[in-house]
């Protein structure tokens, strides 16, 4: 088989998030603004891609792992964990291969399912209603919930502190939640603060 060329995407993420590592530790808040703006745009190129057509893959063992080579939105579910999840997708990043992952948890008490995710040092977890069909998960209900992921991050975000306490959260969160725009949204907008508050 033969191996089929990279897309830019994998190597413009990769490059952006070293630019967010030394612009945040340099604390140069314009040039962090534009690779957060960067890593968005390639993020969204990559989920955009992952968009195939194709339902939504339920994971739940190693061995489904080691058989999944395709593009595509996948849900990992017990006996996984967000570890796994995380792991498959730097995997998935490393081979070129497109891919939007998410993660569940056991239904709770109250029926509903918990979503998820690992950041930078950091859980994200947000309950939302179950899918109609738990073995088969829609792509709407996928993609919702990792809207509400990042919705729960925002509400999450302590908005009374400094700013760049906020940044410095956001900057954890947003790999728990990568195709949430308003993330790096917020985000930017936080650099350019931070730029006047310095000026």
């Amino acid at each position: 088989m033969s191996r089929k060329k990279i897309k830019p995407w994998f190597k413009n993420e990769a490059n952006a998030v070293v630019g967010i590592d030394a612009c945040r530790a340099s604390q140069d808040w314009a040039a962090l603004a534009k690779h957060i703006q960067d890593v968005c745009t390639a993020r969204m190129q990559r989920a955009d891609a992952s968009r195939n057509g194709a339902k939504v893959q339920i994971v739940q063992s190693r061995e489904d792992i080691e058989n999944l080579h395709d593009t595509g939105r996948y849900l990992f579910q017990p006996p996984l964990v967000a570890r796994d999840a995380a792991m498959f997708d730097n995997a998935m990043k490393s081979n070129g291969v497109s891919v939007v992952v998410a993660c569940r948890e056991p239904k709770t008490s109250l029926g509903l399912c918990p979503v998820v995710a690992l950041g930078s040092g950091v859980t994200t977890r947000v309950q939302i209603e179950e899918p109609k069909n738990p073995t088969k998960p829609t792509c709407s209900w996928f993609d919702h919930a990792l809207e509400e992921l990042g919705n729960h991050i925002l509400e999450q975000m302590n908005k009374e502190s400094a700013s760049r306490s906020q940044l410095d959260y956001l900057l954890a969160h947003i790999p728990a939640s990568p195709t949430h725009t308003e993330l790096y949204d917020t985000a930017i907008v936080l650099c350019e603060t931070l730029v006047h508050e310095n000026g």
